[in-house]
């Protein structure tokens, strides 16, 4: 695997985070956990609630 691939990756799991923590925000507390841990890892800070 290369480099590009990694990128897209992380892309991918950035764009399905923060699609999923507003939708899920008040219905599925589990999802936005997921969410908050992958933004977490990918952006190296913890959002705050929106």
């Amino acid at each position: 695997m290369d480099d590009a691939l990694w990128e897209r990756g992380r892309g991918w799991a950035l764009s399905m985070a923060l699609i999923a923590l507003p939708y899920y925000w008040d219905t599925n507390p589990a999802i936005v956990q997921v969410s908050l841990r992958t933004l977490t890892e990918l952006l190296g800070t913890t959002p705050t609630a929106p």
